[in-house]
């Protein structure tokens, strides 16, 4: 029976080996220094998205209301504004926040376990740096995670942005926890996760992000270089601005599809009938309505709201982490 208690010691090894891996995950990802790291963070994502929030609101009204001709943010805004006083601007804030604050948390943890993990079993190094790409894979898997997590408080907060105060003729929903219920009951469980395929694809949103930034921060460094002072703050900044942007760009039809999977209450009479059966779908019946501008609707208050956003949370961030 030799060989029975050798694999039987091999057994129990891995399985030490694995709690000591969760005892490592646990002592390094669970500490003060991250918990300010993610306070931080998702006091600036919070603030940012309070500061902007009107242009939140003005494109999920673009992106989902067919009724809505393509104006500018400014002539939407008045018209939500003369329909619902300016409280109308700021429909759904908390659900957002509810949201974001979540989605930051979830994010920020995973992600830091899986570097430890990625340290530990892969590089074997608690001090190995982790090369550009590697990362990114591993922002990407916590990015996958966050958003099966959280898509559910994203339906919901699109639903609240979205419902009439008045003249509708379905009983509002009363808050967070009511739509969840609601929207489980009406429904079915599944349509809590509607959007989540564009969401899905949405997390290559950074990748995107990156890559700009990296082909935009290689020019730069030579001019930093050539006039002998490093990139300052502003200039790294707009580096980022620009990076965003263009991500906007790319991935907006996939967001304007997301939106529509959110806000969809299914078929007058038959909640269980959806308007859109995929972002395919969605995307199809634009096009054949408003053309491949259609996909483009409300994208001039979503760079708005990503320059300013981002430019609010660069300088938050440092403030806060300052304070803390």
């Amino acid at each position: 029976g030799g060989s029975s208690r050798s694999s039987s010691s091999s057994g129990g090894s891995s399985s030490s080996k694995m709690s000591s891996l969760i005892e490592d995950v646990r002592r390094e990802v669970f500490t003060y220094t991250n918990l300010v790291h993610a306070i931080s963070g998702m006091t600036g994502g919070v603030t940012a998205i309070s500061t902007f929030y009107p242009l939140n609101i003005i494109r999920i009204r673009l992106q989902v209301d067919e009724q809505l001709k393509s104006q500018s943010a400014l002539s939407v805004a008045r018209k939500i504004v003369k329909e619902g006083g300016i409280e109308a601007l700021y429909q759904g804030w908390w659900s957002s926040v509810v949201s974001l604050g979540a989605s930051n948390f979830v994010y920020f943890y995973t992600y830091n376990a899986f570097k430890t993990v990625y340290k530990k079993l892969i590089a074997q190094n608690p001090k190995a740096a982790i090369d550009p790409i590697t990362n990114l894979v591993i922002a990407s898997t916590a990015g996958v995670i966050n958003v099966l997590a959280t898509t559910p408080l994203w339906v919901v907060g699109t639903r609240l942005s979205m419902q009439s105060k008045k003249g509708d003729v379905e009983r509002p929903y009363n808050g967070v926890a009511d739509a969840l219920t609601r929207i489980a009951s009406e429904e079915g469980i599944a349509a809590l996760w509607k959007g989540v395929g564009p969401s899905l694809v949405l997390v290559s949103n950074p990748s995107i992000q990156f890559v700009t930034y990296e082909r935009l921060r290689g020019p730069m460094a030579r001019i930093a270089e050539k006039r002998g002072s490093p990139i300052s703050a502003f200039e790294f900044f707009v580096m980022g601005a620009i990076a965003k942007a263009v991500a906007t760009v790319f991935t907006y039809p996939l967001q304007l599809a997301q939106s529509r999977l959110r806000a969809d209450k299914g078929k007058a009479g038959n909640a269980k009938e959806r308007n859109y059966n995929s972002t395919a779908d969605v995307l199809r019946k634009v096009y054949k309505e408003q053309g491949a501008l259609g996909w483009f609707k409300g994208m001039e208050a979503k760079l708005w709201q990503t320059v300013l956003t981002a430019a609010f949370q660069f300088l938050t961030y440092e403030q806060v982490q300052k304070v803390v």
